[in-house]
């Protein structure tokens, strides 16, 4: 059965793409509306790791979005949650759970591939690019307000930062977001993470993938170091 998951796939990736997926270990920060769909698609996709960072419970607003919660779940901790759902689709998958926040004390493991940022506020963010850069590891972005978005990969010496990409970004007092902008972001990080792991290399390091849900559009907007 194990193997028989990924026969739809096997026309787009190549045995070998595939083992590096399997040896991989994913860092996602922040399970919820982004980093759910995340790492739930990376297993599905047969990533072989992933560690999950959040130092959140379930609660009620985070229904409409947070695709490995139910109602049952509301008050429990996201990570723990989240490690019960994903090894119920694939219980040959290595999960840790970090029910803890990101801060300049998170070690990122030496097995780690990619980063991915998939937080709601963007000191923890900032703080989270200095983190994978001194780990010398790529770091996938994403972030999201109504029905607008962004994505691109921060490379550990290649690319700005994002605190040089959105200096004098300022907090929403109510973030809004609703389920279908999550699933469009989330999906592109998990095709990044894919093509870096898989060695395609990163296809949004030096881009800012601009994504508007109300009018449809997509614009693809270059960065200068």
């Amino acid at each position: 059965m194990r193997e028989s998951i990924f026969a739809r796939q096997k026309a787009l990736l190549g045995p070998e793409e595939q083992a590096r997926l399997r040896a991989a270990t994913v860092f996602v920060a922040g399970i919820g509306g982004l980093g759910g769909f995340v790492a739930e698609g990376l297993t599905r996709f047969g990533i072989g790791g992933l560690v999950l960072v959040d130092p959140d419970r379930v609660s009620p607003s985070d229904l409409n979005r947070q695709i490995l919660y139910t109602a049952k779940d509301v008050g429990a901790f996201k990570a723990q949650v989240a490690k019960e759902r994903l090894l119920a689709i694939r219980d040959d998958l290595w999960v840790e759970a970090w029910v803890q926040p990101v801060s300049e004390r998170t070690v990122i493991p030496s097995q780690t591939k990619v980063v991915v940022d998939a937080l709601d506020n963007w000191e923890s963010r900032f703080v989270l690019d200095e983190l994978a850069r001194k780990a010398g590891k790529y770091l996938v972005h994403a972030g999201l307000s109504g029905f607008f978005g962004q994505v691109t990969t921060i490379s550990p010496d290649a690319t700005s930062r994002l605190k040089d990409i959105f200096a004098g970004a300022r907090e929403e007092e109510i973030p809004s977001a609703v389920f279908s902008i999550c699933a469009v972001l989330a999906a592109l990080q998990v095709q990044e993470v894919v093509n870096i792991i898989c060695g395609r290399g990163p296809r949004l390091a030096g881009r800012l993938l601009v994504v508007d849900l109300e009018h449809y559009g997509f614009e693809m907007v270059p960065l200068v170091k």
